[in-house]
């Protein structure tokens, strides 16, 4: 292998290392994946777009806490998983607590 050739490819990794950072960072500070932003970031540049692009996850449930949705309005909460039923905050709905 010519040390051009060597030397090209060298850069091509570091390019796409630091592409995948790049578009990792971005995606964890938006509640995404940053593993798969990273992945794809490797192979190019363009993942830092898509990454910018992204829409923002939802955020986790606090500590103690699981997410939840409501079957008839589909309005996101967090509920106490030691509870039998939880009623939605905005349709108030009775809603039984499936163990998750």
């Amino acid at each position: 292998m010519s040390e051009d050739l060597l030397g090209m490819l060298v850069v091509s990794i570091f390019v796409a290392v630091v592409c995948g950072l790049i578009a990792s960072g971005i995606a964890s500070s938006k509640n995404r994946s940053g593993g798969g932003f990273f992945l794809l970031g490797v192979l190019g540049p363009i993942a830092i777009i898509a990454a910018v692009l992204a829409a923002k996850g939802e955020p986790p449930a606090p500590a103690g806490m699981k997410a939840a949705t409501c079957p008839r309005c589909n309005a996101l909460q967090n509920v106490d998983p030691s509870q039998e039923q939880y009623e939605c905050w905005q349709c108030k709905l009775a809603v039984p607590n499936v163990a998750a």
